[in-house]
């Protein structure tokens, strides 16, 4: 679903017209017709205004999520860390680092 689409489905959940969502976010309501008919984009800055205005996130607006919000993560800083590292391995370093996770894991606490 592109960027239009959901724009529109956005005015239409929120019971808000084209109008006046272009009066709130002091742009020309041809501008907002423009991305609803699909013949202009937003730059980033419109992006984040629309996506704060409508509560949701850029990745939802795009259509590369069908997630309004994403889930907060549970994961320290640490941890996604750890998480961005694996992923950057090839796959027999990511069972090494899985095999030295193992061996750590096994040690007593006070080593």
């Amino acid at each position: 679903m592109d960027f239009s689409v959901r724009l529109e489905q956005l005015l239409e959940e929120n019971n808000i017209t084209q109008k006046q969502l272009a009066f709130d976010l002091h742009i020309a309501s041809s501008t907002i017709n423009g991305y609803i008919k699909n013949y202009r984009e937003p730059d980033f800055g419109m992006l984040v205004r629309l996506a704060q205005y409508f509560d949701v996130c850029t990745d939802y607006l795009l259509g590369l999520s069908d997630e309004k919000k994403p889930a907060p993560s549970s994961l320290d800083p640490a941890e996604t860390r750890l998480i961005h590292l694996y992923r950057s391995l090839i796959p027999e370093r990511k069972e090494m680092l899985i095999e030295q996770a193992n061996f750590y894991r096994s040690l007593p606490e006070k080593f």
